[in-house]
């Protein structure tokens, strides 16, 4: 029987992807979630989402691209003055070039480990890591990861592994070249080729390429050519209708597909898809 793991990203970035999020979980195809713990809306998600919806275990959004750090150094080489961050993930990729400044892993180190402690703390249960921008596909990052995986005891992460189905390539050509996705597929696989992947992961992955548009046509099409027997984690980002221009978001956050992908967790098509094929929902804190 084949098994889907249905995530979604960015818990605690804004209020209407928290109030989506909780919408698909109550009543929608959805097994797992991760928070931003340094989101802006991350005490709204504490409030309004953990403990309210029927997920027990969280995945860590580990953020080091966006937004302002958590630990607090003034002489930090991941961040400027202002404690933001100052890498975008192209360059924490192309980092992987050269060795990278002992202050710098150091930095990466405690930030991480913060974001980590931060959800501890204020009792969240985790069942895995993934990260923003899939940072943690760097591979001098995932080393660090790797790390902290030992120290907290988080045994699982996502891992990248996105099947290539043609008929799903070359299909909806200029968005993926708009949103730089085929890069973003290129670089990853690149880089997933340098990573011993020592946690638990699922088998495969659903939503690089789609990153911010997924079509139940393509989705349909990549679940169909997944051996039995496998797992595969799909990668959702919705949000709601409350507007959240207003929230100074970039527009990657209020784009209408969001939306579409909310109303596509939360309708029947997805539902009958997974009925009809007999696929068993799993979630991270099932697979071993």
């Amino acid at each position: 029987m084949k098994k889907i793991l249905v995530s979604c990203d960015d818990l605690g970035i804004s209020e209407g992807i928290n109030s989506a999020i909780k919408k698909c979980s109550e009543r929608g195809v959805i097994s797992s979630t991760s928070i931003v713990a340094n989101g802006n809306f991350y005490e709204h998600a504490l409030n309004n989402v953990i403990n309210k919806i029927p997920i027990e275990n969280y995945g860590l959004h580990l953020n080091l691209t966006e937004g302002k750090a958590l630990f607090r150094d003034k002489t930090n080489d991941l961040t400027h003055k202002n404690n933001h961050f100052k890498f975008s993930a192209k360059m924490l990729f192309f980092k992987n070039f050269f060795d990278q400044k002992k202050e710098l892993k150091i930095a990466v180190y405690n930030e991480l480990k913060t974001q980590i402690e931060k959800v501890i703390k204020d009792g969240i249960k985790l069942s895995h890591f993934d990260s923003h921008e899939h940072i943690h596909h760097s591979p001098w990052i995932f080393k660090i990861i790797e790390d902290l995986g030992k120290e907290f005891n988080i045994k699982k992460i996502r891992f990248v592994n996105e099947k290539l189905v043609i008929k799903n390539y070359f299909k909806d050509i200029f968005y993926k070249s708009k949103n730089l996705n085929y890069l973003k597929h290129l670089i990853i696989n690149f880089n997933k080729k340098k990573i011993k992947n020592s946690f638990i992961s699922t088998d495969y992955f659903f939503g690089l390429l789609n990153s911010g548009k997924i079509k139940s046509d393509e989705l349909f099409l990549y679940l169909d050519s997944i051996d039995e027997n496998k797992i595969t984690e799909i990668c959702f980002h919705p949000s709601d209708e409350i507007d959240e221009k207003k929230e100074n978001l970039k527009s990657f956050y209020s784009h209408e597909n969001r939306k579409l992908e909310k109303n596509f967790l939360l309708g029947t098509e997805f539902k009958s898809y997974i009925q009809n094929n007999k696929i068993r929902l799993t979630s991270f804190s099932e697979i071993n």
